[in-house]
């Protein structure tokens, strides 16, 4: 014979020992559902990478063709002529399609003409790395200019020089077409540059 305290204490037990943890089932759904959420997150988070990092080489690609453009236009309108070739800074350097070679009137310190006293410049794509365009400075004596190269942009994939002469040495007029590319999560960013350049003291 059972005591009603006695059977009391087992019905307690035994709610207790139900109420104590999640079972079976629960636990794998509770699993199950953590793991979409997971899922969700992570692709979420790689979407995000992915426009970041093509918005981040899209945005150097910019920058880097107008600095580019830039510089080789500046260069261009203050120069003498396009020469058809120069040793510039130790290397020999010949126009064509992809190098541009420019006479400088020599400036000094304030900006003043220095008078028959020219500079030598060369915009090329580096021999080491392809995917860098440098300038090359070769400078007269008691030019403010400095002997020397210097990188102008990178992510280069294409630069190409078009002359209103056939005679690069004769033209007035240089066109100037630059293609950036980077290769992000699989995907190649490319942007494009075209500039049109006239020489002022041609």
């Amino acid at each position: 014979m059972e005591f009603p305290q006695h059977n009391r204490r087992k019905r307690d037990q035994a709610a207790a020992s139900d109420r104590a943890g999640f079972s079976l089932m629960e636990t794998l759904t509770v699993i199950g559902v953590m793991s979409v959420v997971m899922m969700m997150v992570g692709q979420i988070f790689t979407a995000g990478y992915d426009v970041y990092a093509k918005q981040t080489a899209r945005t150097e690609n910019e920058s880097g063709a107008v600095v580019a453009g830039k510089a080789i236009a500046d260069l261009s309108r203050g120069a003498s002529e396009i020469v058809a070739s120069s040793t510039v800074d130790g290397t020999s350097y010949t126009t064509s399609d992809e190098v541009l070679v420019l006479k400088m009137p020599a400036i000094d310190g304030s900006n003043n003409i220095v008078v028959a006293s020219y500079d030598y410049v060369a915009f090329a794509r580096s021999p080491t790395d392809a995917t860098k365009i440098l300038v090359h400075t070769q400078a007269a004596a008691g030019s403010k200019r400095r002997t020397g190269s210097r990188l102008v942009t990178a992510y280069n994939d294409v630069l190409k020089f078009r002359y209103n002469r056939a005679d690069p040495a004769l033209a007035g007029r240089v066109q100037v077409y630059i293609v950036n590319r980077q290769t992000k999560r699989a995907t190649a960013v490319t942007t494009k540059s075209w500039t049109a350049i006239f020489l002022r003291n041609r």
